[in-house]
């Protein structure tokens, strides 16, 4: 597999995927930020870091079984997976699985940019030996759960009521793909 992958998107516009590297940490922040200000499909607080937090979380990060793959389009970020070794790998029972993060700003989506980012997670993990990888997805965010399914991944359970949300509680879906 090489780092670096190149297609149309739907709407014609070139897309490179490419694991992310330190200068990429603003543009990282400001998908997630775009996409966290919906909250029905991302927790704020799980992020909120600053760009030098990020740049040093980026060049820290255990590359052989971490990734943090960027989608560009116009050689600017506009979607980042993460696929992080379940427990941070100090767990010998789950360090097979990976969990796995998607954000994509809201005009790149329908486009096949998540699908191929998830494609290709699939093929890293599979290179690297991982055997599962799942991803936790509010109830509400109907479009990620569609797309994680089309990826192959299925429910494995619910998780009722799991965050709060100003007065509001969401239910989180458990999904997983077995390789």
């Amino acid at each position: 597999m090489r780092d670096m992958e190149t297609f149309p998107a739907k709407n014609g516009e070139e897309i490179t995927l490419r694991p992310a590297v330190p200068g990429d940490a603003r543009e990282i922040l400001n998908t997630v930020n775009s996409v966290a200000l919906e909250r029905s499909y991302v927790l704020m607080e799980k992020y909120g870091k600053d760009e030098e937090s990020e740049k040093l979380y980026i060049t820290e990060m255990d590359c052989s079984n971490n990734l943090l793959l960027v989608a560009l389009a116009h050689d600017v970020v506009i979607g980042s997976l993460a696929a992080i070794q379940a427990e941070g790998g100090r767990n010998p029972q789950t360090a097979h699985v990976l969990d796995i993060g998607l954000h994509l700003i809201k005009t790149y989506r329908g486009l096949g940019v998540g699908s191929r980012m998830l494609q290709y997670a699939v093929e890293w993990a599979g290179e690297r030996g991982f055997k599962k990888l799942e991803a936790s997805i509010f109830t509400l965010n109907q479009r990620s759960l569609g797309l994680f399914s089309r990826a192959g991944f299925n429910e494995e359970g619910t998780r009722r009521k799991q965050y709060r949300i100003g007065n509001e509680y969401i239910d989180e879906v458990i999904t997983g793909k077995v390789l």
